[in-house]
């Protein structure tokens, strides 16, 4: 029976017991509850290796595990006996719950605490164009054209800068031994026969509540950026789909991401397109045979399924299963686990095309800002 063994004894048994046996040990008795919530119980060696993964872990997790480290003694309440183990709760009842982000985790110069964790400084966001955003913006942009995603930094004075790739300029902001360029400054524009840096473009951010063609959300559920003074349509904060409760900050043209963003995926498909061969959808059976899906096959050839050959179909499943086994694994890849496109924010993606400078938002009529709106742009061409 547990009520004959010492609460230290007991402690140093549970320690060995994983997070769902704890759960269901602190349902016994009074006794094993307390035991299995206790601080030595393990659970900070559960927090820190549940945390070891994850992108994002929400403040007041963290304080209770700090609290929890403290000196101990016999008078400690239970708010500190079990500090370790609200910590966990708390982590994971976060990361479920709250989609919108706050000050310290969108900001590089966020908060004190986070010098130590990032090495300097914050939150360092990985982005990347959608192919949505046309060429004119693909070409140039690192992920796309197979490089690390670019890294910028959100800081508290509302501004954007570029921490990869290096800027050209030598006037860089420093920020705790981090080297801050403007966005895009890694630019070059030919002048006169030469290669000149571009010029600079200044991007600020700042939360709104309530965009034109989205619902009204909780400050940090939306991030309005301004490129070269003017407002992009508005990108939509929510948790990564992979799980690791990283934040995602999309917009029918672009997604940032708190992590890194796993490098683009050849395929056969995009290289013959890339090299003018047509393309087409073909319904495709799974290995049971029964289920069937469209894919966009790559074909240089009218012939239909029952000529091709053992090769490649073999090829064509190696890719399939290669495209899958990243979707589980890696950090957001494919544009079919995003939630913002053209149709989502067509509005504020037109205002910007016809010239807008500022895109709508408030909590009054959506479609008499949009209306005035489109006067002013009209305006102005």
């Amino acid at each position: 029976s547990s009520s004959f063994l010492p609460d230290d004894a007991l402690c140093q048994i549970v320690k060995f017991l994983d997070v769902p046996s704890l759960v269901r040990l602190r349902g016994c008795n009074i006794k094993l509850r307390d035991a299995a919530s206790n601080n030595n119980a393990g659970w900070k060696k559960h927090c820190a290796a549940l945390w070891s993964s994850k992108a994002n872990v929400c403040s007041l997790a963290r304080e209770l595990l700090t609290k929890s480290n403290k000196m101990i003694n016999e008078a400690m309440s239970n708010s500190r006996k079990y500090a370790a183990m609200k910590a966990y709760k708390v982590s994971v009842t976060d990361a479920a719950t709250r989609k919108e982000i706050s000050f310290e985790e969108l900001c590089f110069d966020g908060s004190p605490s986070n010098k130590d964790e990032a090495g300097g400084g914050g939150a360092i966001w990985s982005f990347r164009f959608k192919e949505s955003a046309g060429r004119d913006w693909t070409s140039w942009d690192p992920w796309w054209n197979r490089q690390s995603a670019r890294k910028l930094v959100f800081l508290r004075d509302g501004t954007i800068r570029q921490v990869y790739p290096k800027g050209l300029e030598s006037s860089a902001k420093e920020y705790n031994g981090t080297l801050l360029y403007h966005v895009f400054s890694e630019r070059t524009v030919r002048r006169d026969q030469e290669e000149v840096p571009a010029p600079q473009i200044q991007m600020k951010w700042r939360f709104v509540n309530r965009p034109l063609d989205l619902v009204n959300r909780p400050l940090g559920a939306y991030v309005r950026i301004t490129v070269g003074g003017r407002d992009v349509p508005t990108y939509v904060v929510r948790r990564s789909p992979n799980g690791n409760w990283g934040f995602i900050l999309e917009s029918c043209w672009g997604v940032y991401a708190s992590f890194e963003l796993a490098p683009q995926v050849p395929t056969a498909f995009h290289s013959t397109v890339a090299m003018g061969r047509g393309s087409r959808r073909r319904l495709r059976r799974a290995r049971n045979g029964q289920d069937r899906r469209w894919v966009n096959i790559a074909d240089d050839s009218d012939d239909d399924d029952s000529d091709r050959s053992g090769d490649e179909d073999g090829e064509f499943e190696r890719e399939e299963r290669t495209r899958n086994v990243r979707r589980r694994i890696d950090l957001f890849v494919e544009e079919s686990s995003m939630t913002q496109d053209g149709y989502s924010q067509w509005r504020e993606a037109l205002l910007y095309n016809i010239g807008a400078v500022t895109l709508p938002e408030g909590n009054g009529d959506a479609t008499g800002e949009f209306d005035h709106a489109w006067q002013n742009a009209m305006m102005m061409r």
